[in-house]
């Protein structure tokens, strides 16, 4: 007020305050209408492998093999043929073998406040359908990840008992139904020749060379196998597009660039992809020929939304399968490689 020595600070105001400053900020703010999530979200294996029917929580495969035909180092002596005129004999049937892997149940859970659902949400038109879409993706991930590392576990539980939850039935991942435990399958364990192959790089870790994979392929060839994939965290993959030889990486002519992140190896026992994964452990390299693995599925994945119990809208998501091995011995693994590219350690 003039002529009282009093200044109204409240009344004095910058262009500033009258924007987006202050407390009286007229501008909207500068926020993108777009969520961005970088997280990795591929599943190689759930993707890739062929897909078929459970029936039951526990699911089997029968083996069976063919009788020698001849030792090639000892050639002649080993050649069979039968007399002419001679009667016919016989020899008793071999059985087949049974293995098994269990049906796995993994879940994902959804809980959205009604008020969250009404407000005006940026990046989004329903929080609630975000975030359904957001842990199908992480389903799919855990679903990944299961069938590589999950390691045999019966649940002879149900439900909860006292108020403690049970102890999950889990599958055999592929890198464990390499070397099965024959406590998993019963007394029908497998013979060398009908599990999968294990090589390894050193002792106890080294650089994994073009002369070990080739051992491994070769491994893999006496038993029967053509390796398709070979799947690998970073460090071997740079190790194997080191190799001097046979790595034909895939190139766009038209532009020169990378355009996966597929590589082949053309090798003396068959060609084989060369491609990265993010779950593999980082001293091991997966082989594959997938022809022989599948996904079992028991319950497909489904998200079903829950009975309200109070304001929020509730969704749970699951799904029940297993990795069916048809043979063993069509996977292998690289063990014992380095940990840092170009290092023995």
């Amino acid at each position: 007020m003039a002529g009282s020595g009093i200044v109204d600070s409240e009344l004095s105001l910058n262009s500033f305050d009258i924007g987006s400053g202050g407390t009286t900020g007229g501008n909207y703010e500068d926020l993108l209408d777009f969520i961005t999530i970088l997280s990795p979200t591929e599943t190689p294996l759930l993707s890739g492998l062929g897909k078929t029917v459970a029936r039951d929580t526990r699911h089997y495969v029968l083996l069976d093999s063919l009788e020698s035909y001849g030792d090639p180092d000892v050639g002649a002596p080993d050649v069979s043929v039968t007399p002419e005129g001679q009667d016919a004999s016989f020899q008793a049937l071999a059985n087949r073998k049974r293995i098994s892997n269990l049906t796995h149940i993994l879940r994902e859970t959804v809980d959205v406040t009604d008020t969250q659902r009404a407000v005006n949400t940026v990046g989004m038109a329903d929080e609630f359908a975000y975030q359904l879409r957001k842990k199908m993706k992480l389903l799919a991930l855990k679903i990944e990840f299961a069938l590589i590392h999950s390691q045999w576990n019966a649940q002879t539980v149900i439900g909860n008992i006292g108020g403690t939850p049970a102890e999950g039935r889990m599958m055999e991942g592929v890198l464990n139904y390499i070397e099965p435990d024959p406590a998993t399958v019963g007394t029908d364990y497998l013979t060398s020749s009908e599990e999968g192959t294990i090589t390894e790089c050193g002792s106890p870790f080294a650089r994994l060379t073009e002369t070990v994979f080739n051992d491994h392929m070769q491994a893999g060839w006496a038993k029967g196998v053509t390796y398709k994939t070979a799947y690998t965290q970073a460090v071997q993959k740079r190790e194997i597009s080191g190799f001097t030889t046979n790595v034909t990486r895939n190139i766009q002519a038209a532009s020169l660039r990378q355009i996966n992140s597929i590589d082949v190896y053309q090798g003396d026992f068959g060609t084989i992809a060369i491609m990265l994964h993010r779950m593999i452990p980082t001293r091991e390299v997966l082989t594959m020929d997938e022809d022989y693995s599948k996904v079992a599925v028991l319950r497909p994945i489904l998200a079903t939304e829950l009975p309200k119990m109070g304001n929020s809208t509730r969704a749970m998501i699951e799904a029940e399968l297993t990795l069916e091995v048809r043979a063993p011995a069509a996977n292998g693994k690289i063990i014992w490689g380095s940990s840092t590219f170009g290092s023995a350690t």
